[in-house]
């Protein structure tokens, strides 16, 4: 799944149908796109357009301890 297309959809789909979203970092991927390669794009969705907004985007580690909690 491309995080610009299945990934940003879902996340915005869960936010919009009142689901907290949480996507732990480092947990999604793309392809190189035009003028950015995958891991732009991957910084640019997680850090800019979802996280504070749609999601809170966490540290893996921190997912574990909420799961576990």
């Amino acid at each position: 799944m491309q995080t610009e297309y299945c990934i940003d959809s879902t996340c915005k789909t869960a936010f919009e149908l009142g689901f907290g979203v949480i996507i732990p970092e480092g947990t999604f991927t793309t392809f190189d796109n035009g003028p950015l390669d995958a891991a732009e794009l991957c910084e640019f969705y997680s850090s800019r357009i979802w996280n504070r907004r749609f999601a809170s985007v966490i540290p893996f580690k921190d997912l574990a301890k909420l799961i576990s909690a």
